[in-house]
This record gives structure tokens, C-alpha cells and sequence, in this order.
């Protein structure tokens, strides 16, 4: 089958910030004072808006992309591989079979890119804590010339539209080209078929995190993980060369879709012990429209919960044992003592209990709280009793008594085992989907 026998076909939108959004950003790649170009003046008129599209549209005005073009025999233009010469004495032609080739504007188009010269790569700024809006200028429809072998060869899923009885299977085994509509990022999609047919020197070894994210996308969709690791091996460490976050924030959900896409299973771990113990009831919304697998969301979800539900319950056990009415304090020498220790240390825990918000006893989802503040407010109840005024407190029935009958470091210690519990997912207990 010849190579360039199938046309991805996908849009190009030209975007533009918002100048009158109120989260536009100062671009910090500019040095401070300089003026604003072309593309960064306010539109003011339609005309200004018209001269804006045909700018924009003459920088960018190719439509048709070549990896893997079946090139016809022009002078001056893109050629093929040479045929296997034929043996000697024989009648086999060494011309080999060619499709009906696209028109000689295509050959032109190819040799315009050819002939531009890469601008170098500069590091990739650090990301903003917020996203600017844009507003689409104008799009068109930009075609992709690729070569079905390789995309077979890199991908499952084109392996399976294009084998059997699917209809871009039999379109392209009765015509022998097929075009395919695509919705996905048309930046991205370049990438991945440069990487697909050996053109690695067009391929960034540096993206930013939505770059990524956009990548993640497609080699989660189109299976292609094996073809593409090498180079994302490089993204994600250039990346990490800023540094993960430290705490949660709107990157953390973005980097647990693309260290699972990527098989990265340390730094899944670390993303989703964040989301676990910094994250509110409202993950989802923090979500978007990141795919990422629900089986991994409605874990981090039930493990914050349950994290939450057990520190809450340590510090409600307590109040219900002190609420029983039997004598916990043997510290005191009588029982008019001990019942007014008892009955101090359980004024603190209600007292503080209400101050944060865990008392009377709430429920799942637990709305607005975060385990590490939550678990933060536990570990400040400060607890006192009677015995510490009184020159019996160092002594009891056992023997030297530590401070509030030892009930700050039992909280303590509950909250480190509970901490110990919650440290992240395994990316193995998750599966891609097939």
C-alpha cells in the first residue's frame, strides 16, 4: 500500500486573549517596558478585526500537512524511496505501482515548509496560577497526509479502524485513501506524527503542563503509549526540572491524568496522596474535562472521606467515654477531684471539638474540610485537667502520670497512623482501559 494513503482531517482555531478578560496575565517571557505588538493591540473596529484575521491567516495559511507523501515525479519536488531494481534479464519493471497523487499545490506547499528554518525552543515559563481567556478569531480545516502503515504500526486504535470491516478499513482497501475527521488538538496531533514517521528533530523536548495534558489526550485515545515513551520520558522530566507542587492546587489533577497516561507510577503516587489530603468534597469540579479514569476519582473522594471520618471519630470516642459517667481520672486523691478532672478534660474536647467544626459529629462529604486542616485542628485541641494543679499529678495508681492522662499523645498518635494510611494510589490497581 503507498505511503500518504490517508488524510487526517482536523481544524485550526486561531485564538486570541481576551484583552477586556479580567484574568489576562502579563506575559512573562517580555522584558518589563516593552511595547505591545501587532497581535497584542486591542481590536477596535471591524476593520481592525478584518486586518487582524488576514494577518493571522497569512502567517499560518497552510492547510495541508505531509509526513508521509507518495510524492509524484516532478522536478524540484519531495521524492520517494527508491524501487528495488529488477534482476537482471528480467522484464519487471522497477517502477513501482503509485496512487493517484494530490495536486502539484501540495508538492509546493511541502517545499514552502521545508524551506523555513526552525526558531530555537525556549524553556517553558513556569505556570500561571490562572488561565487567560481567549476568543476564537477565525478556524479552517487543516489536512494531515500520513502514511497507514505507521499509524498501525504506532497505535491500536488505528490498527483496528483501519483492518476488518470498518468503513475506513474498506474505503481504503477499494480507493486506496481514506480521510479521516478528527476533533482533537491539531498542535498535539502534530506532534504525535512527526513522532510516528521518524521526524524526532520537529519533535519539542519541551512542553508546558496543557501541552502535555493535550498529549496525554490523544496517546490515551489513540494507544500509542509504547511509540511515543521515549519522548515523554523527556517532557516529564524537563517538567519536573520546575518542580511538582507542593501542595494542591489546579496542576495536581492535570498531573495525575498524564503520570497515568505515561506510566509514572512514583509521581502518581505523590500527585494523588496531594488530592487525598488537600482536596475539598468538590474534586470534580476541580476536574474540567481531564478524562481522567473515574475508578481514580471516586478513590481519592472516598479516601479523603474516610480519612476525615476516622480523625473525627478518634476525637468523638474520647467525649464519649468521658460522657459515660464512670470515673476515668485516678490521679486525683478522692472522688470530688476526680470527678471534677474528668469532667475539665471532657469541657476541653466538646469546647474545642465545637470551636473546629467536628462537634456535634458531621457527616460525609464533610463539606469545605480538608483532612491535612482538619488533622492540623485536632492536633492544637489543648486539653486540661485538675490533676495538673495539684501535687498528686505526677503520681497514680501505675505509676508516673503523663499530662492530660496521656490523651494528647494518643491523638497524635492516631492522626500519624491515619496520615500513614493515606499516602496515595498505586497506578497498578489501575488499569488503562482496552
Amino acid at each position: 500500500m503507498p505511503n500518504g494513503d490517508v488524510t487526517l482531517s482536523l481544524t485550526r482555531y486561531i485564538l486570541k486573549e481576551d484583552e477586556n478578560s479580567s484574568r489576562k496575565l502579563p506575559d512573562l517571557t517580555k522584558p518589563l517596558g516593552q511595547k505591545a505588538t501587532r497581535e497584542e493591540r486591542p481590536l477596535e473596529s471591524a476593520t481592525d478585526v478584518e486586518a487582524e484575521l488576514e494577518a493571522l491567516a497569512a502567517e499560518d495559511d497552510e492547510s495541508v500537512l505531509f509526513f508521509a507523501p507518495d510524492a509524484p515525479e516532478i522536478p524540484d519536488g519531495p521524492t520517494s524511496p527508491p524501487p528495488p531494481r529488477a534482476r537482471r534479464g528480467s522484464n519487471a519493471s522497477s517502477r513501482r505501482d503509485r496512487s493517484e497523487s494530490p495536486p502539484a499545490s501540495f508538492w509546493a506547499t511541502l517545499k514552502r515548509q521545508a524551506a523555513r528554518v526552525a526558531e530555537p525552543e525556549r524553556p517553558p515559563t513556569p505556570p500561571p496560577t490562572e488561565k487567560p481567556e481567549r476568543i476564537v478569531l477565525s478556524s479552517h480545516e487543516v489536512h494531515c497526509v500520513v502514511s497507514s502503515r505507521h499509524l498501525m504500526l504506532a497505535s491500536r486504535y488505528f490498527l483496528t479502524i483501519l483492518n476488518g470491516d470498518f468503513p475506513q478499513a474498506i474505503t481504503l482497501r477499494s480507493h486506496g485513501h481514506v480521510t479521516i475527521a478528527l476533533e482533537d488538538d491539531l498542535d498535539s496531533m502534530v506532534i504525535l506524527l512527526n513522532i510516528i514517521h521518524g521526524a524526532g528533530r520537529k519533535v519539542p523536548r519541551q512542553v508546558s503542563l496543557d501541552d502535555l495534558s493535550k498529549l496525554a489526550v490523544l496517546v490515551s485515545k489513540f494507544e500509542m503509549l509504547s511509540t511515543v515513551e521515549f519522548f515523554s520520558d523527556t517532557w516529564i522530566d524537563n517538567l519536573q526540572r520546575w518542580g511538582l507542587p507542593k501542595s494542591y492546587n489546579e496542576n495536581v489533577l492535570p498531573l495525575v491524568f498524564v503520570f497515568w497516561v505515561f506510566d509514572r507510577p512514583d509521581e502518581f503516587r505523590e500527585m494523588t496522596r496531594l488530592a487525598q489530603r488537600e482536596s475539598t468534597e468538590k474534586l470534580e469540579e476541580d476536574l474540567g474535562d481531564m478524562p481522567i479514569l473515574h475508578g481514580i476519582i471516586d478513590a481519592i473522594k472516598r479516601d479523603r472521606e474516610f480519612a476525615i471520618e476516622t480523625a473525627i471519630t478518634v476525637v468523638q470516642a474520647l467525649i464519649d467515654r468521658y460522657m459515660a459517667g464512670q470515673a476515668i481520672c485516678d490521679s486525683a486523691l478522692d472522688d470530688e477531684l476526680r470527678y471534677a478532672c474528668d469532667s475539665m478534660v471532657l469541657g476541653c474536647l466538646m469546647n474545642s471539638s465545637r470551636k473546629i467544626g467536628i462537634w456535634p459529629k458531621p457527616v460525609a462529604p464533610f463539606n469545605g474540610k480538608k483532612f491535612k486542616d482538619l488533622v492540623k485542628a485536632i492536633r492544637s485541641i489543648r486539653i486540661l485537667d485538675v490533676c495538673n494543679k495539684t501535687s498528686s499529678r505526677r503520681w497514680n495508681s501505675h505509676g508516673p502520670s503523663p499530662n492530660s492522662h496521656g490523651l494528647e499523645d494518643s491523638i497524635e498518635t492516631s492522626m500519624k497512623s491515619i496520615e500513614a494510611g493515606l499516602d496515595g494510589l498505586k497506578l497498578e490497581d489501575y488499569p488503562k482501559l482496552r
